[in-house]
């Protein structure tokens, strides 16, 4: 493809030459003008399609050191992971809405083999990080698996009770819970929850509402599940805009409380 790609082009330069002296004879002007505006045309998009398309294609797939994964930071966007790790990842899959994004990397020199290291992405930013065997051994993680597996579970459910309750108009897309590796304790959990005002409302008013609900499902998650050391919540609402996400609102756990860590509003609702 590319071998085509740069006989053609060579093609087209020989012909914007051609046009160029076609010029020069008043008979054969207007006629050279054309041929020579064309081939810059050809010249020029093949090099857009060079620069955008096959640039990407031919990306190589990179690997992520226990070195890289410490530089990796939140709010970090893709491009910018990628000048850190050398390449792209390995695969990549939507979550939910067209907003949030897994990306998959394998990892290179850590405690495990088979490591893998995955960034969660939402509007473009990095969300969330975890590894697995890059430096935290995977064993250990396999001897814990079913008291992790229960306790998320408990989460979740808290979690579901308190939206019911508490938050009028509200529906929950997902509910992810991942241990939180970077904490001092162990069985400390980051949640990620994923909701939707469905009331009809005007923008002004909805950023209001999912603010004070956020601050309300953090308040209360904060006393009901101990182990939850961090919590964002994800905000769509489909009278606004059916599949974007409009705000995030991220705490993270300051004794018996929750305090707010980050605030990200789409314009959407100003």
């Amino acid at each position: 493809m590319a071998l085509f790609i740069s006989i053609f082009a060579a093609f087209m330069l020989i012909g914007a030459l051609i046009g160029v002296l076609m010029l020069i004879p008043v008979q054969t002007r207007k006629a050279g003008l054309r041929l020579a505006l064309f081939c810059i045309i050809i010249l020029l998009s093949i090099s857009l399609i060079n620069n955008f398309f096959l640039k990407h294609k031919n990306e190589p797939v990179a690997t992520i050191t226990p070195e890289e994964y410490k530089k990796i930071k939140e709010g970090m966007t893709y491009d910018e992971v990628k000048k850190i790790v050398g390449g792209k990842a390995k695969s990549v899959e939507k979550v939910g809405h067209s907003s949030s994004k897994f990306y998959d990397f394998d990892g290179e020199g850590g405690l495990e083999n088979d490591a893998e290291v995955s960034l969660y992405f939402v509007a473009g930013e990095l969300s969330f990080k975890s590894e697995y065997g890059l430096i935290t051994k995977n064993n250990q993680s396999e001897l814990n698996h079913s008291s992790t597996e229960n306790e998320t579970s408990d989460t979740r459910n808290i979690i579901e009770d308190l939206v019911d309750k508490h938050l009028k108009n509200v529906s929950i897309e997902d509910i992810e819970v991942n241990q939180n590796l970077g904490h001092d304790k162990k069985d400390q959990y980051i949640t990620l929850v994923h909701l939707s005002f469905d009331l009809k409302n005007s923008p002004a008013t909805t950023k209001k509402i999912i603010e004070l609900y956020s601050e309300d499902l953090a308040a209360r998650l904060a006393e009901e599940d101990t182990s939850v050391s961090e919590l964002s919540v994800f905000w769509k609402a489909p009278y606004i805009d059916e599949d974007e996400t409009l705000a995030k609102f991220s705490y993270k756990r300051s004794g018996e409380k929750m305090v707010t860590s980050a605030r990200n509003v789409s314009q959407l609702l100003n």
